[in-house]
């Protein structure tokens, strides 16, 4: 590709010391200005890269006469054994499904035969990619993401460095002073430590969800086991939310990699890795902390595999993500919706572009997400079903309307929208517990690159990744949004957007670093 000079390079690196100047602006109270350097970076950020061709999620486009995505019978065997362990997995979730109904909470076999029926659901998945080939003559597609770029046996060693490099960050941020940062217990720490006692103590008792926290018990589960490895403590029921971290840092990497190349991954991951937000909420132990922003990662990295792949045991796996999501805290609900868009948007997309229905691997794909996530989310759907009084009390409890007239409701919402927006950069969760109080949720130069990278995406709106991820920070937002307003902002209820925040904020850079390549010839 021809050289285009370093001046967009220049221009970009000048945006960003205007969003920076600007948001130390707005960090010290001069708001007029702030406004006016933040704008004034951001249109120079989107004018200078208006170009496609420095679009970081780009794809090279190999054009063809004809394209061909379908599958192929390559293992007729592993076919037809692929679809019996599917349906064994079905009449076995079934099976779980009525003793979960009928026994819940003392329902001990049920989660034996659960477990049987995901293990067949995966190599059921595992048999048929073995078998189906799918076949192409153009590898480069509308449900192509940015390919990671091809790398040697020794730049995958340094890359795999790195990220262990940035996870001992993150372990020590997260593991320092970790008898006494944050000091004594919260009550709903107590409350979990209680209950997986419970668990312990009685082989009877395995809850599908649990009152006492107002949430789903796969945690507690995981804290039994924390007691059971470690001993009974705070520190043990706080180790299972720094699993969590960590494991979210790793899967930021998986994400960021399959939205800007595998150095951007890495980017992604030691945001993630320093981030204030995602530390504190790591050292805190509740079922509601780092479940969303990991399984929200995963689902998104192994969904953007899927598409490039089109695996099918990667969509089995986005599938998984998506159950266990779902199967922890509230706020990952409202991530689905984004999910179900950004499908929607390649379907669109497709119709738009090429004048054609997407291939039949595309829904072969999506098939198998939902019904892994189904077979996933089974036991929570059960109580839901059986206890839909105590399933839904606490949204009904934290809904903003709730004991609002009709007067109060809508400009309460307005007012708990404008200082949710406003979270990342100007005044963050007054809650010492989530933030230190009154602080941004995003450090300076994060906050700096969070609106640059809003704006680019913005300027790319109809492009199906960009649009989910807008649309991932705006549902992710009404975690918050929609919960009592005298919280706001909530940034414990709206951490669905904790890492599409720093996704966002990656933008920029994988901008400049294409427009760098690009300067440089090598692209």
């Amino acid at each position: 590709m021809q050289r285009i000079g370093i001046r967009p390079f220049l221009l970009g690196i000048g945006a960003c010391l205007l969003a920076f100047t600007g948001q130390r602006a707005l960090q010290a109270g001069v708001t007029f200005d702030a406004a006016l350097l933040l704008g004034a970076g951001a249109a120079l950020f989107v004018a200078t890269f208006w170009a496609p061709r420095f679009d970081p999620m780009a794809a090279p486009t190999i054009r063809t006469s004809e394209e061909r995505w379908a599958p192929r019978v390559h293992d007729a065997w592993g076919v037809r054994t692929g679809l019996g362990l599917l349906a064994i997995a079905l009449l076995l979730a079934l099976n779980a499904f009525q003793r979960f109904y009928e026994f819940e909470p003392l329902a001990g076999q049920a989660w034996w035969w659960y477990g049987a029926s995901l293990l067949a659901a995966l190599g059921g998945v595992g048999l048929l990619d073995d078998g189906l080939r799918l076949t192409t003559q153009n590898p480069s597609s509308s449900f192509s993401a940015h390919l990671p770029v091809s790398a040697s046996p020794r730049q995958k060693g340094e890359i795999a460095l790195w990220l262990v490099a940035i996870l001992v960050l993150a372990a020590c941020l997260r593991l320092w002073r970790f008898d006494d940062l944050p000091y004594g217990v919260w009550y709903d720490e107590a409350e979990h430590g209680l209950q997986a006692l419970r668990i312990l103590d009685n082989a009877q008792f395995r809850p599908i969800f649990e009152g006492a926290i107002t949430g789903p018990a796969y945690y507690l589960y995981l804290v039994a086991g924390a007691f059971h490895w470690f001993g009974v403590s705070v520190q043990s029921i706080r180790l299972v939310s720094v699993a969590f971290g960590l494991l979210a840092v790793l899967a930021g990497y998986l994400a960021g990699a399959e939205l800007f190349g595998r150095r951007m991954g890495l980017v992604v991951a030691l945001l993630l890795a320093a981030s204030s937000w995602a530390v504190t909420l790591s050292r805190f132990g509740m079922y509601s902390t780092m479940s969303t922003p990991l399984f929200t990662l995963l689902t998104a990295a192994f969904l953007l595999r899927g598409l490039r792949t089109r695996r099918l045991t990667e969509y089995a796996l986005a599938g998984i993500g998506l159950g266990l999501g779902l199967c922890f805290y509230t706020s990952f609900r409202l991530f689905a919706p984004a999910v179900a868009c950004l499908l929607l948007a390649l379907v669109l997309h497709t119709l738009w572009t090429r004048r054609a229905w997407p291939p039949a691997a595309f829904w072969l794909g999506v098939t198998m997400l939902l019904f892994v996530a189904a077979l996933v989310v089974s036991p929570l759907a059960v109580y839901a079903l059986k206890h839909p009084e105590i399933f839904w009390a606490r949204v009904e409890d934290t809904f903003i309307f709730a004991r609002k007239s009709e007067a109060e409701r809508w400009p309460a919402l307005w007012e708990n929208l404008s200082r949710h927006l406003l979270m990342f950069n100007v005044i963050g969760d007054p809650n010492g517990r989530h933030n230190l109080p009154g602080a941004p949720m995003l450090d300076t130069v994060t906050a700096a690159l969070f609106v640059l990278g809003v704006a680019y995406a913005l300027r790319h709106l109809f492009k199906p990744y960009y649009l989910f991820l807008l649309l991932w920070l705006i549902f992710g937002l009404m975690g918050g949004v929609l919960s009592l307003d005298f919280e706001a902002p909530q940034s414990l209820r709206a951490n669905a957007t904790l890492p599409v925040a720093y996704l966002l904020a990656a933008m920029p850079l994988a901008v400049l670093a294409r427009a760098w390549r690009l300067a440089a010839g090598s692209l």
